[in-house]
């Protein structure tokens, strides 16, 4: 199944001032210039090389599109005039095939180039790949120190979201991607190895915030459940019980989303709640325990 990309350009965008250069903006770059803090276009010709300084400057522009589906030898002008003006700025460069050869002086030194034939999924998938790199080279440094500081005060949860909004984004991500292999049929010791680190990993950021810590201890034990799980003692009858592992996962999935970015705030207790019996309810299957025993449902 393909990614759809458009939901973590949102995110991943809004920190870029992009300038599309080419003879017409593309169809697929107009559906995501609405994600950046500001997009704009300009014609390849000498009156906008000349001001191109200007449009930089003026513009704050962070990322520049270079559009050469058609031969124009001005796009290695206008690499080096920017390069010279910022050489952080980043270039992604679209170029068809015949003029491959003659950019391949500047291709090396391009964040990011693609050849036509281009289409949407292949130029958002591009681009996110190009953006995913940035904020991750960002982010290391400040993640690490983040994850040791001290909780989050009340007073200041707009600032939780924000610090762990990308964070969470990825990790929601994570999520899902164990989720299609667990449906799938994956039952390897490493994939229980990867749902109990993102586990975790959820657990340390909702430490860092009072309004969510209580839920932290689930996540952990959890994660210490599916580590320690012996599968010589699970009956083949009880397997099934890892679809409901499956449907827990894309819940926390689903309140990483919702919560860090679309800022909606569902109450924490509810949500634990939730957890903890849907938790117990999918040991008490996999561990065969009868039916009986229990007046636990899954909800």
């Amino acid at each position: 199944m393909d990614r759809d990309y458009g939901s973590y350009l949102q995110f991943l965008a809004k920190e870029y001032n992009s300038l599309y250069i080419g003879k017409d903006s593309k169809d697929f770059y107009i559906d995501v210039s609405g994600y950046f803090a500001s997009s704009s276009s300009i014609d390849i010709n000498r009156n906008m090389l000349n001001e191109i300084n200007n449009i930089l400057s003026i513009r704050d522009v962070n990322i520049v599109i270079f559009d050469a589906e058609e031969d124009n030898s001005l796009i290695l002008e206008f690499f080096n005039t920017i390069k010279a003006y910022d050489k952080e700025i980043m270039i992604f460069l679209m170029c068809g095939t015949k003029e491959y050869d003659k950019l391949f002086e500047i291709i090396p030194f391009v964040d990011a180039v693609i050849s036509y034939p281009i289409d949407k999924h292949i130029f958002q998938k591009r681009l996110f790949t190009l953006l995913s790199r940035g904020y991750a080279l960002n982010s290391i440094g400040r993640r690490e120190i983040i994850l040791k500081q001290e909780s989050v005060s009340e007073d200041v949860m707009d600032k939780f979201f924000d610090i762990y909004e990308g964070s969470a984004l990825f990790l929601a991500d994570d999520l899902i991607s164990v989720v299609k292999k667990l449906n799938s049929g994956d039952l390897s010791n490493q994939i229980f190895i990867d749902i109990s680190k993102h586990l975790e990993d959820v657990a340390t950021i909702f430490s860092k915030a009072k309004q969510t810590s209580s839920v932290v201890p689930i996540y952990i034990d959890l994660a210490h459940f599916l580590i320690d799980l012996n599968f010589e003692e699970i009956k083949p009858k009880d397997i099934i019980a890892f679809s409901y592992l499956g449907e827990i996962l894309s819940d926390v999935s689903i309140y990483l989303m919702d919560m860090f970015v679309d800022r909606i705030f569902k109450d924490v207790y509810v949500f634990e709640y939730s957890l903890k019996s849907n938790i117990e309810f999918m040991k008490n299957k996999l561990l065969g325990k009868d039916e009986d025993e229990s007046e636990l449902e899954f909800f």
